[in-house]
């Protein structure tokens, strides 16, 4: 799979084709030299017509090969975003290269760059280089380490984001800050931390609702180094949560200008019309304000994964024989070395409310059952043969919405799997049943298991 460089034939896309150059040389793959002559909106420092657009299109080919890299080039002629979307290189290419700088300015009419309108039609990795392009040559040709910052959600194009990483460190070393942006607020919300809140005596500056709890940080800080997993490779890995709202764009090219970033990689999720309009696009919004250069990586092709038995399984249990069910079963699919989490849910009621006023989120069991309930739940765990190969944890919270609590539980503790045993006794309110079981599976991002009664 060659990797492509689109050149407007001015001598500012020059660095983007020696970046090319490089990356292709380190990866033993061909250079193709796409020239793009737009017939449509000329750009004031390109060709003016086809021969003179051949003649610098050869004249950059002959500069950039050498006896290690092969360089290919072909004419296009057309609108650039146009000709490159339909170009079969293009689509069949390992890496786009293109620069920001040389084409057609825009104007009223057209108000998206070109470059930005290539990298939202593009199926491959886009790497958009920008006036300050001297570091990614330097780094392609063994002369330095590339300062990368990559944006992670958990979305399936940031994993494509982290996979691609995987190719630039094939390139040469990249040390690597990947940058989670978070709303405090709405990640407790997700989390259901539960945490004493006196605002009377609080420090000004811990009042800011910017502040991460400590809680909620060890939690996010998890999550993000398994998204990120394991980069093959040389350079360091920071994890990096940056609290903030609004446009993440925004907060991620703020942490980028901080940290001297030489690169900023976010996923593409490719949206278009209405959906690009409502939704937004951190992509675009980094690649339109960067200073730095920008790598947009396409959502990847979905892949079949390997099965295998989950890691950490959660088990509501309410202590019916319901509940005993679905810990047998829990126990059944976890993997050796795996966890078990039992959680009871405490149906708040109206004597409770004085105690949790000072609370946000789910909180504890009343002080008054908290221990009690830990001890039905031991109660619980098994005790045969092999059963030291599960560590089992145990976790009473108290919330008026169950299933709700529950997603908040697997948030949480992380877990691969619910498990969640029903019970069809009448007169039991703190039993759990099909509308409990509905509500979980409707609302729960973990696959749930269901035993009905």
């Amino acid at each position: 799979m060659p990797v492509v460089c689109a050149t407007n034939l001015s001598h500012a896309s020059d660095r983007s084709a020696q970046v090319a150059a490089a990356i292709a040389a380190r990866l033993g793959e061909p250079l193709w030299l796409l020239g793009v002559l737009d017939t449509e909106h000329p750009s004031p420092h390109g060709p003016r017509s086809r021969d003179e657009a051949l003649t610098r299109l050869s004249a950059e080919a002959d500069q950039l090969r050498t006896p290690g890299l092969a360089v290919e080039m072909r004419l296009l002629e057309g609108p650039p975003g146009t000709v490159l979307a339909e170009e079969e290189l293009v689509r069949n290419a390992r890496l786009l290269v293109l620069s920001t700088e040389g084409w057609a300015p825009v104007s009223a009419w057209r108000r998206t760059p070109v470059y930005e309108r290539v990298a939202q039609q593009a199926h491959v990795p886009v790497l958009v280089v920008r006036r300050q392009g001297d570091a990614l040559a330097d780094w392609a040709q063994g002369r330095r380490r590339l300062q990368v910052l990559v944006g992670i959600d958990d979305s399936r194009t940031s994993a494509a984001a982290v996979t691609w990483l995987h190719e630039l460190r094939r390139v040469g070393p990249c040390d690597v800050i990947a940058v989670s942006v978070c709303s405090p607020v709405e990640e407790r919300e997700r989390l259901g931390i539960h945490t004493p809140v006196h605002l009377e005596v609080l420090d000004p500056v811990v009042r800011r609702i910017e502040v991460l709890d400590p809680q909620v940080e060890r939690v996010l800080l998890r999550e993000l180094s398994e998204r990120v997993g394991e980069l093959p490779g040389e350079g360091r890995l920071e994890l990096h949560l940056e609290p903030g709202f609004g446009r993440p764009a925004d907060h991620l090219l703020h942490v980028a200008h901080a940290r001297g970033a030489d690169l900023v990689v976010v996923g593409n999720h490719q949206r278009g019309g209405l959906a690009r309009l409502w939704h937004g696009s951190v992509s675009a919004g980094v690649l339109r304000h960067a200073e730095q250069s920008v790598a947009c990586v396409p959502p990847s092709q979905p892949t079949a994964q390997r099965s295998v038995p989950p890691r950490a399984v959660l088990v509501p249990v309410d202590f019916s024989e319901a509940s005993a069910r679905a810990i047998s079963q829990a126990r059944s699919l976890v993997r050796p070395g795996g966890r078990v989490h039992l959680l009871h849910v405490h149906r708040r009621r109206p004597a409770d409310r004085a105690w949790v006023m000072d609370q946000y989120g789910v909180v504890p069991e009343p002080p008054r059952e908290q221990s009690a309930v830990l001890e039905r739940l031991k109660a619980f765990v098994p005790h045969e043969e092999n059963a030291t190969e599960v560590h089992w944890t145990l976790e009473g919270v108290t919330g008026d919405d169950v299933a709700r609590a529950i997603c908040q539980a697997t948030e949480r503790e992380g877990v691969d799997l619910v498990c969640l045993g029903t019970s069809d006794a009448p007169g039991h309110a703190d039993v759990f049943n099909d509308s409990v079981a509905r509500a979980l599976v409707e609302r729960c991002r973990r696959p749930v298991v269901v035993l009905h009664a």
